[in-house]
């Protein structure tokens, strides 16, 4: 009997300490679990209220030690520690929105230090400066459940809990807000008039004259460029992104990148300023389509996509303006006369009013829409490829007395040329090419025959 009243006695002081923790457990749960429906009037503001565009500067402190650190210049963010580089302007302005948005879920007040909630130190500590003042902002541990952080700021003595889903907009490595654009010239671009290509023993400069036309400088002599392949190409070199950072040491040895003696180079500049100077080397191992590249103006090594490197790498000719006739305005305020020199020469002149009209060698109305076809023609006549861009003797190339010759010029006085085309005598195996020349160039040119006779 007493030993079944043992039993009994245990049994109830057990039940009273499961009581007693499951009551501590509810009690945890009503103070730091469970948003209040109330909250917007009990639960006072974690972060003081401030303008994004306010902020000069972010410090971001991890477990006390490891920093991130980045401030607003006029043009851009910039990382500062632990490495001095540009920033994606996305990374600092998400965590800025977050912050300014951010509201707590709980606050408890407490009556003497916060220990036992991850603040010693804290997990994460950032600050926010703003001319002479501060804000400041720290994370603790995880409650219990993991969907929430602790967290508070130093002037107050009460800890908070915030959606775990902040720290989505933290940088946790500094590569997290590092800008991976190759180029970082941001307004700058508009003022690139100079690209240098290097690829082996191969130079190609090109270069925007007065007019804001591209031209190849060199290899000389200087050649008409493609100007919507410059522009894609341009376009490619803003896009172009590393996917990889991998050495900010200016001391890295280049040998291991194939960059001692790079296979190519890339230089943007204006004038005589160089802007922005990329070097080429070798693939990563195991990937044939990436390949390191060494940025001067941050002397760091990064790995970067290949495919785009080949488009550098392409002939000169490939950018070349491969069209024998300038684009023209064929309109009456331009275009005045054609002289087709063949083997029945005449000239087609345009009345103000638009209309064309044979005048030599004698005087008749013209078929305005076979005109208007021919000059369509003559304008979307190209080039296959250049014979020789030096040229001492024009007669090898039966130039010197051409077979056929057409002359754009303008209306006014002066009949200036805008364009004249000559073609020579026929080249290749079977003759279905011929030699053709600008008047403005000294390279002789081969073309097809078809579109010679079209």
């Amino acid at each position: 009997w007493f030993g079944f009243v043992d039993v009994h006695d245990m049994i109830k002081r057990e039940t009273w300490w499961l009581t007693c923790i499951a009551i501590l457990a509810v009690a945890y749960l009503f103070i730091f679990e469970f948003d209040r429906t109330d909250k917007t009037k009990t639960i006072p503001i974690l972060v003081r209220p401030f303008e994004v565009d306010e902020i000069t500067a972010i410090q971001i402190i991890y477990n006390g030690t490891n920093i991130v650190r980045t401030s607003r210049t006029s043009d851009r963010w910039m990382l500062e520690v632990p490495v001095h580089y540009p920033a994606m302007a996305e990374g600092p302005n998400a965590l800025l929105q977050a912050l300014s948005r951010l509201q707590p879920l709980s606050y408890h007040k407490l009556s003497g230090a916060s220990s036992g909630f991850g603040f010693e130190p804290p997990h994460v500590d950032i600050y926010l400066e703003r001319g002479a003042g501060k804000i400041e902002l720290q994370l603790g541990d995880f409650t219990p459940l993991e969907d929430k952080i602790y967290a508070r700021i130093p002037e107050k003595s009460g800890v908070f809990t915030i959606d775990r889903e902040f720290l989505n907009v933290l940088p946790f490595t500094a590569n997290h807000w590092r800008d991976p654009k190759l180029f970082h010239l941001d307004k700058n671009r508009l003022d690139v008039n100079r690209i240098n290509i290097r690829s082996g023993p191969r130079q190609m400069l090109l270069q925007k004259t007065t007019n804001n036309i591209w031209q190849i400088a060199q290899p000389a002599p200087i050649k008409r460029a493609n100007q919507t392949r410059i522009k894609q190409t341009l376009v490619k070199l803003w896009n172009w992104n590393a996917i990889a950072f991998e050495s900010d040491d200016p001391g890295a040895d280049l040998q291991r990148y194939g960059l001692h003696s790079p296979e190519a180079e890339l230089m943007l500049g204006q004038g005589t300023n160089r802007l922005a100077v990329i070097q080429f080397g070798n693939s990563p191992t195991n990937q044939p389509g990436h390949v390191y590249a060494r940025r001067l103006n941050h002397t760091n090594i990064v790995v970067i996509p290949k495919p785009w490197l080949k488009d550098l790498r392409a002939r000169v000719w490939e950018y070349c303006d491969h069209h024998l006739v300038d684009s023209f305005d064929p309109g009456v305020d331009s275009l005045g006369r054609i002289e087709v020199e063949s083997v029945e020469p005449f000239m087609l002149e345009q009345s103000t009013n638009g209309v064309w009209n044979i005048t030599q060698p004698s005087t008749l109305p013209a078929d305005n829409e076979l005109v208007i076809n021919f000059l369509g023609k003559l304008r979307s006549l190209q080039a296959i490829a250049p014979e020789r861009e030096v040229v001492g003797d024009y007669s090898t190339y039966g130039l010197d007395q051409p077979s056929g010759q057409y002359t754009l010029r303008q209306r006014g006085g002066t009949n200036t040329i805008i364009s004249r085309i000559s073609f020579g005598s026929p080249a290749g195996e079977n003759g279905n090419h011929v030699f053709t020349r600008r008047h403005d160039e000294g390279t002789v040119y081969v073309i097809s025959q078809i579109d010679r006779r079209s």
